[in-house]
């Protein structure tokens, strides 16, 4: 166990921290937990490279953090009606499908390696970013009219495209490793 795997692991511990916040309508403080794991998250990716501290158990638990992270934020604050109930749905069944995906693979013994790919990389941020964002709005409610009215929901339809892209090319890259269409 290494400096950057203890990291994320900190970050999985901090979820349930950041979703009792959110219930409990302490958005400011649930904002800060959120963007210390947001920062955790760069912080363990530059340690794991620029320390040569790259492991197969951090290949497996960076990736279960952020979607531990970002699924419980997104259910969270959808319950509480921050978030359309069309993009939570579209979110956690795009993450559905490629578990899905990983299984199907695993019972049919074909060789699936799953890498982050750019759209994914993107996809995520923009993610953690809206997440942010609606903290910070539900945090400072007063002179907010304008993150309310326009920038979030336009930030739900980017959200919406960088989640389909994702998904579409993950999709992609899982039909080829199936061999049902060609490389």
């Amino acid at each position: 166990m290494n400096f950057a795997n203890i990291i994320t692991i900190g970050r999985l511990l901090f979820t349930p921290i950041i979703i009792w916040l959110i219930f409990s309508s302490y958005y400011s403080l649930g904002l800060i937990f959120f963007v210390l794991s947001g920062l955790s998250d760069a912080l363990d990716g530059f340690i794991a490279k620029q320390f040569n501290q790259s492991t197969i158990l951090g290949s497996y638990l960076d990736p279960i953090a952020d979607k531990t992270l970002i699924v419980s934020s997104i259910l969270a604050l959808g319950y509480m009606g921050a978030i359309p109930s069309w993009l939570i749905i579209l979110i956690v069944s795009r993450d559905l499908a490629i578990l899905g995906a990983v299984i199907i693979s695993w019972l049919v013994e074909r060789s699936l390696k799953i890498e982050p790919i750019i759209s994914s990389k993107i996809n995520t941020f923009l993610q953690i970013f809206y997440i942010g964002l609606i903290l910070f709005s539900l945090s400072y409610q007063q002179g907010m009219i304008y993150l309310d009215m326009f920038i979030l929901p336009a930030f739900s339809i980017l959200i919406a495209s960088s989640t389909l892209l994702s998904w579409f090319s993950y999709l992609i890259l899982w039909l080829r490793s199936m061999g049902i269409v060609n490389k």
